[in-house]
């Protein structure tokens, strides 16, 4: 096992996760040996949430927004067409459509290799899908007030 793949696995997830965090003056919600989810407030005043999923050899980092629907014909075509915009002009971070608890979601989020990840790249990341997140939330929200 590589050294960052160890820095990663089991209990040494919770505590990398937790001093990344600590390093960042952010503090860590939920955590156990495969995920950690942290509680953000955005600039909006919004509270946005990451969860970050160990895998074999990657870290999946997810803010799933607040723009969900019932179910895929619901989704109007519009909004993925202007997040498939959005992820052509990002370096961190692509917009997907998750299925979360039997509803469609659109979720901002990142796959990083273990290697790849030490706290700067960690906050990078973070603070990248928690503002895109909200971003696009505060423009739905000023679309639905016009």
């Amino acid at each position: 096992m590589s050294s960052f793949a160890s820095l990663f696995s089991g209990a040494n997830f919770q505590g990398t996760i937790q001093r990344f965090a600590a390093d960042n003056g952010w503090t860590v919600s939920d955590i156990n040996s495969k995920q950690a989810r942290l509680r953000f407030t955005a600039r909006s005043g919004s509270t946005q949430i990451l969860y970050i999923t160990r895998y074999d050899t990657t870290l999946e980092f997810s803010v799933p927004s607040a723009i969900m629907f019932n179910s895929e014909d619901q989704i109007p075509h519009y909004l993925s067409t202007i997040l498939l915009k959005r992820n052509a002009q990002r370096k961190v971070g692509f917009w997907c459509i998750e299925e979360i608890q039997n509803r469609q979601v659109y979720s901002c989020m990142h796959n990083a290799e273990l290697q790849l990840i030490d706290s700067k790249y960690f906050r990078t990341v973070v603070v990248a899908l928690v503002e895109e997140c909200d971003e696009f939330e505060q423009i739905i929200a000023r679309m639905l007030r016009s």
